[in-house]
């Protein structure tokens, strides 16, 4: 497999590179070392990619999947998961059943547009990921001390700036990008403006023939009517 040659970093990377502190850089570098077999703390394993089905990405609007914020917000006056749902169990103990009907129809609704949501920012996260885009992937995560990721044989790495920095590292790796990245087994629930996404990652570099395979777990948060990931957590995957 090629790798790109190393040294100085492009001025686009450069730009907005953060200093990584010395006490917690050796523990997030730990797993984007580099093996035979490896790809930024991702172990490969041999899958054949015939067995592969790839998920397909949910309708975006335009610039969305480039990472960059919706200018739209939620309208004030749409009512939310939980208002519908205590609406509806009065319109039941009223025994108001078309009310209650008409209701329930209303949440079907917003749930599939809230998964339809959830899955198009679990997209972006993938294609920032897969392009090595580390702009997207920052416009991407939620911004607090909040948000943390676990990489693959690593420990948690908590809040923004150093979630940035290990993404940092994942995407200044000697690799050529785009990655292959493809889902199985994607499954999707919201509740309110939380939301997450469980599937199995299958990962390979270009040139390579076997595959590093994670489960991993993505929860997103809304925030004025965006979703943005929180959670990421990535283990390695042995049949």
């Amino acid at each position: 497999m090629a790798a790109p040659a190393t040294g100085m970093a492009s001025p686009a990377r450069a730009s907005w590179r953060s200093a990584i502190p010395t006490t917690s850089a050796s523990a997030a570098v730990s797993c984007f070392r580099v093996g035979a077999k490896r790809f930024a703390g991702l172990q490969t394993t041999s899958t054949s990619p015939h067995q592969v089905t790839r998920l397909t990405a949910a309708h975006v609007k335009s610039g969305e999947a480039e990472g960059r914020p919706s200018t739209e917000s939620a309208s004030a006056g749409t009512p939310d998961e939980e208002s519908l749902r205590r609406e509806l169990e009065t319109a039941i103990q009223e025994e108001d059943y078309a009310r209650a009907a008409s209701l329930r129809d209303e949440l079907r609704l917003l749930q599939e547009d809230g998964r339809s949501a959830v899955l198009a920012a679990n997209t972006r996260f993938y294609t920032a990921f897969k392009n090595g885009d580390l702009v997207a992937m920052h416009q991407v995560w939620a911004k607090g001390d909040h948000v943390y990721v676990v990489h693959p044989s690593a420990g948690r790495i908590s809040g923004y700036e150093m979630v940035m920095q290990s993404w940092e590292m994942v995407c200044d790796a000697d690799y050529e990008f785009p990655l292959q990245i493809d889902l199985q087994d994607v499954e999707v629930k919201v509740r309110g403006d939380v939301g997450y996404v469980t599937c199995l990652e299958l990962v390979r570099t270009k040139g390579s023939s076997s595959w590093g395979k994670q489960v991993a777990t993505n929860v997103f948060e809304k925030v004025d009517g965006k979703w943005f990931m929180c959670i990421h957590h990535a283990s390695h995957f042995d049949e």
